[in-house]
This record gives structure tokens, sequence and C-alpha cells, in this order.
């Protein structure tokens, strides 16, 4: 578990010198940087087309050369040597039959979502790239490149590199792998699945001499999927966003950014899957698989609840916890407190099984009843953030599904709101909040920059002179965090002059695995710093599988956890299974 301060310093003066050193870099030169990509042919994958047609549209830099390496052919083998490896040899075989025979079966399930399902195909890259060269690295062909005066070299292919083609560029090899604290060796995204790990990793780093790696400049982690394949696809998607942002920000700086620090790897190193490793893996899938198919059919769904306790945060006793009234065909989640008139009222979202849509909900803490509805949209709805300004009170409601951001204001308290204004258009963000510290107003939200679903990784900062200014200045910082184990958010409290940011924690599969209260100790337009003080586990209750949101008022603390329960939906359901069926889509809708 790590804090990601991305390509950024930590203090004031060392940010200040950054900056000035970005002036003069943009006033020296406007050459074009140079990149090579390294490459194993001119067949490649999406991603790295993805690559190459981003730096096309830019305007400070270009990929000027395919560098393709083209190995020698090993020498032969003893017949000693061969009768000594046949069972190995077999043994081999065998598992490379096997990894073939799960990537193809994972194809099949990848070509039910759209954004992934030519993950395994191949792309010449010839008509992309200007140059090319076919080098074996040997003296000769360093020479080749260091005469192309490239500022950097990207490794896109598997070829070990050494010695003097690290330094055949002005400022060295780059690459992206999987996050080598955790799993390092491959397949990329298959032991993370494998184990049952709650986050995937990657790694972007400079490669130098050294066995295993070289100096780490980036880093991030999401929640794994449930099967290999599309987690490496998801692994891929989000390495290479954050390369493409770490080449843009090293051909602005003509430099590398600090590299982040790093500690001793105390593990195995892991290579491909073994024949027995492979057999229980297409076993585990198959129960996974039977699992969701069998979910689905049944209305099993997990349904997450509200409870509150009368007491202040630091002592609420969760397993005292009375529950708020659900109505048949809903959940509720996303709690938010406040008070008014001598009663304590909770906002939250109720989702509607039916329609598959939430709105937002008011319930009366007196005696945990449906007040009715405050807000209701043609979209879906939830985390119904409250907070105050100029003496009126408004909501910053998740309104992802429409890529805004939207304040509404209350205009009779509870159940009257309407849109007072949208403060961000174009963006994918979710649970989003809004408070005002040291003369600033502050916003943390969760923004999906890849667009592919995953709100839960990325925490990033904004700031203004009002929550309804037109222009919010991003964080230096962002994102602040690429870690799907504390990123997003998941209410905030405040308690005398602190404040708690309360962040979700996801299990492997699994949405909604616990929470935990973060301490802002330090929120500066230069710099930011949280420290965990707790942790919520979903232990509180029977049957309770998680935990993901908190939010206290000083005298009321609400909060959520969810169970699986069956959930019936009448014929609305079997008609949307019978599309996901004819579609194809029935293990991804």
């Amino acid at each position: 578990m790590f804090s990601l301060n991305v390509l950024a310093r930590s203090d004031a003066s060392e940010t200040q010198v950054e900056t000035a050193d970005l002036l003069r870099s943009d006033v020296q030169t406007e050459r074009t940087f140079r990149i090579g990509l390294l490459v194993d042919s001119a067949l490649v994958s999406k991603y790295t087309v993805d690559l190459v047609k981003w730096a096309e549209s830019h305007q400070k830099l270009r990929i000027t050369h395919l560098i393709i390496h083209a190995p020698r052919q090993p020498a032969a083998q003893s017949n000693a040597a061969q009768k000594q490896g046949i069972l190995s040899d077999f043994f081999d075989v065998l598992s490379k039959v096997l990894l073939a025979t799960i990537l193809k079966k994972e194809h099949r399930l990848l070509r039910g979502i759209d954004r992934y399902k030519d993950h395994l195909d191949s792309f010449d890259l010839c008509s992309l790239v200007p140059g090319l060269v076919i080098v074996q690295f040997d003296q000769t062909d360093i020479g080749k490149i260091r005469d192309l005066d490239l500022d950097l070299l990207i490794q896109c292919g598997n070829a070990i590199l050494r010695r003097e083609i690290l330094r055949a560029s002005k400022l060295g090899v780059i690459s992206r792998h999987a996050d080598n604290r955790l799993i390092p060796g491959g397949p990329p995204g298959f032991w993370e699945v494998y184990l049952r790990h709650d986050t995937t990793g990657f790694t972007l780093q400079r490669l130098t001499e050294e066995l295993g790696g070289g100096d780490v400049l980036m880093r991030g982690q999401f929640q794994t999927r449930w099967h290999f394949l599309l987690n490496q696809a998801a692994l891929f998607e989000k390495s290479n966003y954050y390369l493409k942002l770490l080449v843009e920000k090293i051909a602005r700086m003509d430099k590398l950014p600090v590299p982040v620090r790093t500690a001793p790897y105390p593990n195995r190193l892991f290579r491909r899957p073994l024949a027995h490793e492979a057999i229980c893996y297409m076993m585990k899938v198959r129960w996974r698989l039977a699992k969701r198919f069998l979910k689905r059919i049944s209305g099993v769904d997990y349904r997450w609840e509200v409870a509150y306790t009368k007491s202040d945060w630091p002592n609420a006793v969760l397993w005292r916890g009375l529950k708020l009234q659900t109505p048949p065909l809903h959940f509720l989640a996303d709690p938010f407190v406040i008070s008014s008139a001598g009663r304590d009222f909770c906002f939250v979202e109720e989702y509607d099984y039916v329609t598959n849509r939430g709105k937002i909900a008011v319930y009366d803490i007196g005696d945990g009843s449906r007040i009715g509805t405050g807000l209701e949209e043609s979209f879906h709805l939830s985390f119904p953030f409250l907070f105050h300004y100029n003496d009126q009170l408004f909501m910053c409601p998740e309104t992802c599904q429409k890529k805004e951001i939207r304040i509404y204001r209350c205009i009779a308290f509870p159940l009257g709101w309407t849109l007072e204004r949208t403060i961000m258009r174009n963006t994918d963000a979710a649970d989003t909040m809004l408070f005002e510290k040291g003369g600033k107003w502050w916003m943390f939200t969760n923004i999906d920059p890849t667009e592919s679903g995953d709100h839960c990784s990325e925490l990033f900062i904004f700031f203004a002179d009002s929550p309804f200014a037109n222009n919010w200045t991003p964080h230096p910082l962002n994102p602040i965090f690429i870690d799907a184990s504390f990123a997003r958010n998941g209410g905030l409290v405040r308690d005398g002059q602190s404040l708690f940011r309360v962040s979700q924690s996801h299990a492997f599969d699994f949405y909604g695995k616990q929470t935990r209260i973060n301490e802002i100790v330090q929120l500066t337009e230069t710099d930011y710093k949280e420290r965990c003080i707790g942790e919520i586990t979903p232990n509180f209750a029977k049957r309770i599988l998680g935990t993901h949101h908190l939010h206290s008022n000083g005298k009321i603390t609400v909060f959520d956890f969810t169970t699986l329960s069956r959930v019936s939906r009448g014929p609305k359901h079997w008609i949307k299974l019978y599309r996901m069926f004819r579609d194809g889509t029935i293990l991804h809708g």
C-alpha cells in the first residue's frame, strides 16, 4: 500500500524550481522531441499503435523511428543436452499449450467487451512511423541508433536490454511493466488473478544495468479484474495512458522526473504458469463463471443498506446501528446526515433494481422512515454530498453517467432542489466532495481518465475561490493517488478544525470491501498529505460482506453495508437476461 505523488516534488520550494525549469526549457527550445520505439517486429499491439497515434497529434514530440530487434539464432544443443532435457521439455511444451488454451478461451470472453475485443490483435506500424531500423544491438547497430539523435527510447518489445543500448539516446530507455513490488515476471496480469490479489499494479521506469529493472518513475494500482485476459487488458490500458502522460512531461521538461523511492523485494520471481498451475487456474475461472451465471439467472445480487447510530463518529459502535427502512426492489447506499430545525435527516442513494438507476431519497433519522424523493433525473444519481455556502444548502451528487459535475441548490428543505450550476463538463467523475479550508474551496473527486468504468483508482484534487468558480485549478500532484485500495472517496468528516477523508478499499472481484479513515494533515496548493488513523471492516453484524461509506454531523453517524440476497426483478429482469444471452454479454452486463 503506498501514497503516490505522481511526478512532482513534495515541497513548495522544489515545485517552484521545477516550474522555473519548465518555463526556461519552453523558452530555450522549440525543437521537436524525438522518440524511438524498440519493438520485436513491425506487428505490434493496439496499445503501441495508440501511443504512436497520440504522438502524431502532439505538437512538441514525434515518434520518428521504429527500431526492430532481430535476435541472433541460438546455438544448437548437443545430443546429450537434448536427451537430458526431454522430460523438462515435455512439461514446458505442455505448460505453453495450456497457457495458449487459456488465452484462446478468455479471448472469447473479451469479444463481448467493445473496448478490449482487439486486445490480442496485431497491427502493422510501418505505415505510421517514417523511420525503420533493424538491429541486433551489437556495437555497429548501437552506433546507428546514436546517429539518429533521439531524445528518448521507449521499450515496447520483450528483449532484455543491457549495456550500450541503454545509453543510445539522450535520456535513455523507459518501459512499462507490471508492478515489480508485487508480481515481478509474467505473464502480465495473470498471477494477480491466480492469487486473488485485491489490486494489480503497473510500473513505468528508466531501464538501468541493475538486474530486475531500473529507476521507477511512476507507479499505480487498480482493482484486479476477475479473469486473466480482462485484467491484462485493463493493465495495458492504464499503463499506456500514464506512459503518455509521462512522455509528455519528459518532453516538456527535457529531463526525467525524480525517481520514486523503492524497497527490497522479498518474494520469488514469477514466470509462465506450470502445467498444474494452469489447470488449477482454469478450474477457478470455470467456478467463477458458474457463480456469475447462476447469480444472474437466480436474481441474487449484492444489496446495500444504511444504518445509523446516535453518537459522534469516534464513539460510534456500529453493531448497535439501526437500519433505515429499505423499499422492496431497491438498495440504499452513500448516506449523508444533516440537522435542521431540531431534526436529523439522512440523504441516500436509492437504487432501483428494475430501472437500474439511482435517485436521491431522504429519510427521517428519528424513526428511520422514508420522507420522499429529494432529487431524481433521467440518469443515475448517487453520493449526495451536502455543503453550505453563503447560508444556503447545496448538494453535489454523483452524475458521472451525464459526464458532468453538478451542484443543486435547496429551495424547499428537504425535498425541493434545483440545478444551480454545472461546474465541470465532459468529465467522468464520481463521488465528488466540495469543502472550504484555508480560504480556498477544494474539490476531491474520482475521475476515470480512460473512461473504462473504473472510478476507484485515481483521486484528483482541484481548488478555486468559490464552489461556483468557472475554472478550477488542478492540483500539481494530480492524480494524488493511483491506488484502488484507498483512492475512492467514501465520505468526509469535519471534527473541529480537523478534516478526515473516508476512503474505500476494494477486494478481488468485489466492490466495497472496507473503509479507511484518513486524517488530512496537509492541504495546500502545492502539497497534499493524509494519514490513515483506522479501518472499518465488515465485522459488525452477521452476513455482512462489505462496507464503503461513513459520515457524521457530530451527533449522528451513518454508514452503509452490503449483503448477498435474492432480489426478484419481475418480467423486466427476464427480458434483460434474454437480451444478454442474445448479445453474448451475460457475464459482463
